[in-house]
């Protein structure tokens, strides 16, 4: 069951991160949040591991 376990909580984290990306952009569209280096960084590692995480679940 170690590997249904597994899945479950990198799927939960891609929800979340999922999440925390969608409030970012609509934060910085909105003019709420200035996006400076550190938050382009923190966001390109979200991408990061979203793609990662989506092409590990073959998902588009």
């Amino acid at each position: 069951m170690a590997i249904y376990d597994e899945m479950r909580a990198q799927l939960q984290e891609l929800i979340e991160l999922l999440e925390q990306d969608t409030q970012y952009t609509a934060a910085v569209a909105h003019g709420a949040i200035v996006a400076d280096q550190g938050t382009a960084q923190s966001h390109q590692q979200r991408a990061a591991r979203i793609v990662e995480l989506k092409r590990n679940y073959g998902l588009k």
